[in-house]
């Protein structure tokens, strides 16, 4: 299990967005290392979350993955691909089942709608996750509840470079 002090983002990702379809990444010792991207035009939003910090993926309002941010480097493939921008990341969780992934409602504790832009969102920016959690003692006390979660619902990984 890892510390979830820094969990402080969401991200939707989508790999069909005309099907319910959940885009996977194969995990191996190297494959645990990735670039996680945003479309063209959101370097900005890409660059926001720190070095450290970590970020949970949705899918079609599931919880598919956990991952932490490795540097502030916004990367550009350059290949002029509409998604062609990313932040180096490793997964640190992953649902054991992906179709049955825990949904956000259960993740959260509470019905959140998240904005359907790809973009990365700060927790403590949302209206629904603040009204529910700060009764409950707030980022804190969110994370506490969500290791739970995760621990029931998925498999952590071991991290190939511990981050602060």
């Amino acid at each position: 299990m890892t510390d979830l002090s820094r969990l402080k983002w969401s991200k939707n990702v989508t790999f069909t967005p005309s099907e319910i379809t959940f885009w996977d990444f194969p995990i191996n010792e190297l494959s645990k290392i990735f670039i996680l991207h945003w479309k063209k035009g959101y370097e900005a939003n890409a660059a926001r979350p720190e070095e450290g910090d970590i970020l949970l993926i949705r899918q079609h309002a599931r919880i598919t993955h956990v991952v932490q941010l490795f540097n502030k480097t916004v990367y550009d493939d350059a290949s002029g691909y509409e998604f062609s921008i990313g932040r180096l990341v490793q997964i640190l969780w992953k649902a054991n089942n992906l179709n049955h992934a825990p949904h956000n409602t259960e993740i959260f504790g509470c019905p959140i709608k998240f904005p359907p832009n790809g973009k990365a969102h700060f927790l403590e920016n949302i209206g629904d996750f603040n009204e529910h959690w700060n009764q409950r003692g707030g980022l804190p006390a969110f994370q506490n509840y969500v290791t739970g979660v995760l621990n029931e619902k998925g498999e952590w990984l071991n991290p190939l470079i511990a981050l602060a």
